[in-house]
């Protein structure tokens, strides 16, 4: 598995790990319109999302030897959270999650808080997910929503260099 920066091409492949987890968000709202859409003001429509990681170089693919998508990870460097995460159904979740995890916190200021939503779903997938950022330090902190759907929010505290 590589670890690379998501580019304009990988679109479709980050489209569609996208959609393997519609399932999940539909358990909590109608409809993916605004969860897709944007809310016009403080939330981007997904695929204006996508693009402006692309051009920050802010998006990192988990790549399977044959090319595959098998996970996204997104950060803001500007204020230090991983802005999304997602690892395909048809991979290891602990393996390659811990991996792009990782890789996305070696991006941000361990100094400094890190947070990252995680959509309120109780399936045991997102629950995996859950638990991945608890093996990594992360400790749940409110709930709260994101483009129109409940969403938990986990921080992990500044590391401290002894």
């Amino acid at each position: 598995m590589q670890i690379r920066l998501v580019t304009a091409s990988d679109i479709l492949a980050w489209m569609e790990l996208s959609a393997e987890h519609d399932q999940y968000v539909l358990e909590l709202v109608p409809d993916l319109t605004e969860w897709y859409e944007g809310d016009g003001e403080s939330s981007p429509a997904y695929d204006d999302y996508m693009q402006f990681k692309i051009s920050k170089n802010e998006a990192y693919m988990a790549v399977s030897p044959n090319g595959y998508c098998l996970g996204v990870a997104a950060v803001s460097r500007t204020n230090n959270r991983i802005t999304f995460f997602a690892v395909s159904h048809k991979a290891d979740l602990n393996l390659v999650g811990g991996t792009i995890l990782t890789h996305a916190l070696e991006e941000l200021d361990g100094s400094k808080t890190v947070l990252i939503n995680e959509i309120a779903s109780t399936a045991p997938w997102i629950n995996g997910y859950k638990e991945l950022f608890y093996s990594l330090g992360f400790t749940y902190l409110r709930d709260d929503f994101e483009n129109g759907v409940p969403v938990n929010t986990f921080e992990r505290a500044p590391v401290s260099e002894a």
